[in-house]
């Protein structure tokens, strides 16, 4: 009987650590940098929201704001972040006006 609780007990505690890895992993992103994008000129009408790390989709082109959190964006005039970036992200930016980027690439660290 001694055994079977020592085993239910490990088993807890393997439980609570790998609960509190994964509740650590999900703080950290959502603490990454961000980029939101506008549909109009002047930053307003809808919006995008991008902070996924690797490469996304920019839809949006009538503004942006980005917010630095440690992870630099790499910002492409082509789909897919293909080709060379046209410009790397390393610090809170905003511009309210049009843009010709098409995808981000958010470097993020494991």
């Amino acid at each position: 009987m001694a055994t079977y609780l020592k085993s239910r007990s490990s088993n807890f505690v393997l439980v609570v650590l790998m609960a509190l890895v994964f509740v650590a992993l999900v703080s950290d992103f959502a603490n990454a940098s961000s980029l939101t994008v506008w549909r109009g000129p002047g930053c307003d009408q809808n919006t995008q929201v991008l902070r996924n790390c690797g490469c996304s989709a920019i839809n949006l082109r009538g503004g942006y704001s980005f917010v630095f959190n440690g992870q630099p964006a790499s910002l492409f005039n082509t789909a897919g972040c293909r080709g060379i970036p046209q410009t790397t992200l390393k610090g809170d930016a905003r511009m309210c006006s049009g843009f010709g980027w098409k995808s981000m690439f958010i470097q993020c660290k494991f």
